[in-house]
């Protein structure tokens, strides 16, 4: 059975064609934050400088984001902010999903690097996020670290913020690289294997 894979489009910055974490992107002086939630939502408290774009009318709006070069989205849990990615990628604008507002937030504040340990014999984690509806757990792993196989209960949302990682599911290998997205199906066992010295992914899922 094979499970797919939304690649998430890596943008250049202008001074440098090394590809930035997700963290660095957040923090750049040229970021543009979308918060494709409702308005409703959005009043109710958004991440520091973001705008207002609901998923229902990106496909009308879309053109608010002509000409930006790192344009960040995020929403509840991924999902809206997800859609709203393709709707700009068919217009031939890159945007990376930022996943969650509290998410985005976080990394506004803490570098998760100073979280985080990368050993080659063990996972290291971080609770970025532990609410009554969402929960975000960082996870750091060294070359050839492995985070054994395991199964989750509930649909889960893994991206990639630094370096790349295997990813082994149902006799599949599936490399994934940074900014990398991947939807975790329920009930599948599945590990994960660290490719190169530091790489960071952050699994979010509803509970």
């Amino acid at each position: 059975m094979k499970h797919s894979i939304t690649m998430s489009a890596l943008i250049l910055c202008v001074v440098t064609t090394k590809a930035q974490t997700l963290a660095e992107r957040i923090n750049a002086n040229n970021v543009t934050l979308v918060d494709v939630r409702t308005p409703d939502e959005y009043a109710e408290g958004t991440a520091q400088g973001a705008i207002n774009i609901p998923l229902q009318v990106m496909d009308t709006q879309w053109t608010q984001l002509k000409g930006k070069e790192n344009i960040v989205l995020f929403c509840r849990r991924g999902a809206r902010a997800e859609k709203a990615k393709a709707i700009l990628e068919a217009h031939n604008i890159n945007a990376v999903n930022g996943l969650t507002v509290q998410h985005v937030q976080h990394l506004q504040k803490t570098n998760l690097l100073s979280k985080l340990t990368f050993s080659t014999e063990k996972p290291s984690t971080y609770f970025v996020k532990d609410g009554q509806d969402v929960r975000q757990i960082a996870i750091a792993l060294g070359e050839g670290a492995v985070l054994k196989k395991h199964t989750t209960d509930v649909p889960a949302t893994l991206i990639v913020t630094k370096g790349e990682v295997r990813f082994l599911i149902e006799e599949e290998e599936i490399i994934l690289k940074e900014l990398d997205t991947y939807q975790i199906p329920v009930d599948i066992p599945h590990e994960v294997i660290g490719v190169g010295i530091e790489n960071i992914f952050i699994v979010t899922k509803g509970k």
